[in-house]
């Protein structure tokens, strides 16, 4: 991405490739710093993928409608409560709640536990109840009937706050994490970033940018469930740039769902929504 000399440190974790890129003459240096953000993405895997058997997510949504506490680990119940947070605030559009739809998008492959998931909440009808209850003195969930966590919206960035957090507390002054290419933080300044298909170069200055889609090619098409029907021929490109790539990540999410294509304005986070034509793909 960059052609400065450095470390660049790759590890496959939640269906992409992150990158851990550190500028330096001597990337030795830097070495266990990128060996210690990997540790981390594959844990938070193990706790938040839907996929991952016996994950905290995943035995939240074998238990959805039946009324039992599902004890979660800290960070889960962090993460699922900013998530609850990030719903409220985006009217829904930023929805990890509804697995039943999202799971199913165009390029999923499925693994059979989580097939036998959707298969047994096909037919469920949602309650009226708030999606997730939390226990308020401990790691304790419960989902609702007719509801599946999908966080795929939001752990990429999840997981590069976490890797930031570890990177400054070793010292690191300048570096430059992204996962598949759409979820980015940029430590230190002036990382520029040119945005295809929708005209944009952005400067990074300790900040995370991401970028959502509604139309994947390379996923084989729909990407992002839409609150609205749109035509096959639109396509909707949403970059978000703010403090926390987590939030980022939602927010993007939430401008290509959202009816109008414009969310709540929250302070610290640039939100730009383009509307292409799908001819003009590039």
């Amino acid at each position: 991405m960059f052609d400065e000399p450095g470390l660049r440190y790759t590890h496959q974790a939640m269906r992409t490739t992150f990158e851990f890129f550190f500028p330096s003459s001597d990337s030795f240096l830097y070495q266990g710093i990128a060996e210690d953000c990997a540790n981390e993405v594959s844990e938070i895997e193990l706790a938040i993928s839907p996929y991952q058997e016996g994950s905290d997510i995943q035995r939240l949504n074998y238990a959805a409608g039946n009324g039992e506490w599902i004890r979660i680990g800290w960070p889960t119940h962090k993460l699922l409560l900013l998530c609850n947070e990030l719903m409220h605030k985006t009217n829904n559009a930023f929805n990890p709640f509804n697995g039943r739809e999202t799971m199913r998008v165009s390029g999923k492959l499925l693994d059979t536990n989580t097939l036998s998931i959707l298969d047994q909440e096909i037919d469920a009808t949602p309650d009226n109840n708030a999606a997730i209850e939390f226990c308020d003195d401990a790691p304790l969930a419960r989902l609702s009937l007719g509801k599946m966590i999908d966080v795929g919206a939001i752990g990429k960035g999840w997981a590069l706050d976490k890797c930031a957090a570890l990177a400054l507390d070793a010292g690191v002054e300048r570096a430059f994490f992204h996962a598949g290419g759409s979820s980015m933080l940029a430590i230190g300044s002036s990382w520029p970033i040119v945005l295809p298909g929708i005209d944009e170069e952005v400067l990074l200055s300790n900040v995370s940018l991401s970028v959502s889609r509604r139309i994947n090619q390379d996923a084989g098409g729909i990407h992002i469930v839409s609150q609205t029907r749109h035509s096959e021929h639109i396509d909707i490109v949403a970059r978000v740039v703010g403090p926390s790539c987590a939030i980022t990540d939602a927010l993007s999410t939430a401008a290509v769902s959202a009816a109008n294509h414009q969310i709540p304005f929250l302070p610290e986070y640039d939100i730009r929504a383009v509307i292409l034509n799908v001819t003009n793909l590039d």
